[in-house]
């Protein structure tokens, strides 16, 4: 059950039919639309995506904007490498 105002809501529930014939239904991919830019940060060693969402939003589990902002990378650990440079969209509300 996604609840409604969730980033998943508009996400159509799709039906995958297994080799053995099993049939699962699960989210279709949600499309990620281009984050509006804020700034760009220098991951120092040991940041993590929770403490990054409080400095940045005051919120830390709003995390999932710094991995959406981000999507060129498939490992979001890949992100906290230090030296590695993180994208940070503004703060934004997410709704129907």
């Amino acid at each position: 059950m996604i609840f409604q105002g969730s980033r998943y809501s508009a996400s159509d529930i799709v039906e995958i039919v297994a080799p053995d014939g099993r049939v699962t239904r699960t989210l279709a991919l949600r499309v990620i639309a281009p984050a509006p830019g804020a700034l760009d940060h220098v991951v120092a060693d040991g940041e993590r995506f929770d403490t990054l969402a409080a400095r940045f939003y005051a919120e830390p589990t709003r995390y999932w904007l710094l991995l959406d902002a981000n999507p060129e990378t498939l490992n979001p650990f890949e992100l906290l490498v230090a030296g590695a440079t993180l994208h940070v969209p503004k703060n934004r509300l997410v709704g129907p």
